[in-house]
């Protein structure tokens, strides 16, 4: 089993997000680097860390990718038609056989009809599947706090084309309080692709909140999620995606980014056997 790296575990790093700006934020290519540091064999791109669409860019970042020997994998924000098929080129110019996408809507607002999100969702998916069989890319939707697993699964089985499956993310079961395990192992035989994290759950005033920490730090079942993923998926390859929050200072801020990460691949590389030794 292949190991990467979500780029949204350096989203501080990176610092394109509304929660901490860096004096001197990553790119990239400072990312990539990282990953080649770290021991890795590939990457997934979060969009909000792709510089640039044009041919130059993606050229570059491609050449770079593989000159380290490094899979790519591309993700976009939406699963609207022109969305998917934006993403298409893009990952035909990096080399990504894997779209990742999101449909991305909040189904504890009053206001939301979750089954008017899936009628939407079907039909800009099921038009783009003629691009992706011609392009070879498929597309992997996330269970991203928005979809229950038989949902997504649905969904996926209505849309019936071997060009669409999931981007199986572990630990986001948990905010539509659903049972991590019985999920993933729901969705494992659609999944493309997995997101590979763990979380701390801390009761508040008003609830409960949900904290991404180094893997094997949380609570979810980590060996047990591993152990499905291998025996009942096909899949060649997990993607790290280890968020954390701002700590006091940019300083100790990015040291805890980057050793959360550290702590992480060892914990893969020590107690799952997978990536490089």
């Amino acid at each position: 089993m292949l190991l990467g790296l979500d780029t949204y575990s350096h989203h501080l790093a990176f610092g394109r997000h509304p929660d901490f700006h860096p004096d001197r934020p990553m790119d990239l290519f400072g990312f990539i680097e990282k990953v080649s540091e770290y021991g890795l064999n590939g990457f997934q791109i979060d969009p909000m860390h792709l510089a640039a669409t044009d041919d130059e860019y993606l050229t570059t970042v491609r050449e770079e990718a593989e000159s380290r020997g490094l899979f790519v994998e591309h993700g976009i924000m939406s699963t609207r038609a022109a969305d998917i098929r934006r993403g298409i080129e893009i990952c035909k110019r990096l080399g990504s056989s894997v779209l990742r996408a999101f449909i991305g809507f909040n189904r504890y607002d009053p206001g939301t009809n979750v089954g008017d999100e899936l009628d939407r969702a079907l039909g800009e998916i099921a038009s783009c599947v003629p691009d992706l069989e011609r392009s070879g890319v498929r597309l992997a939707v996330e269970n991203h706090g928005d979809l229950m697993s038989d949902e997504l699964v649905d969904l996926i089985e209505e849309i019936e084309s071997p060009s669409v499956g999931i981007c199986l993310d572990v630990g986001n079961s948990l905010c539509v309080l659903e049972e991590p395990l019985a999920a993933a192992r729901r969705m494992v035989p659609f999944a493309f692709t997995v997101h590979f994290k763990d979380y701390t759950i801390q009761g508040t005033p008003s609830g409960c909140k949900m904290t991404g920490v180094p893997l094997g730090e949380g609570v979810l079942p980590l060996l047990e999620l591993y152990r499905l993923i291998e025996e009942e998926g096909v899949l060649d390859r997990l993607i790290l995606e280890i968020p954390v929050e701002p700590g006091h200072g940019e300083k100790h801020s990015l040291e805890r980014e980057e050793e959360a990460i550290r702590r992480s691949v060892a914990f893969c590389k020590e107690n799952l056997f997978v990536g490089n030794p």
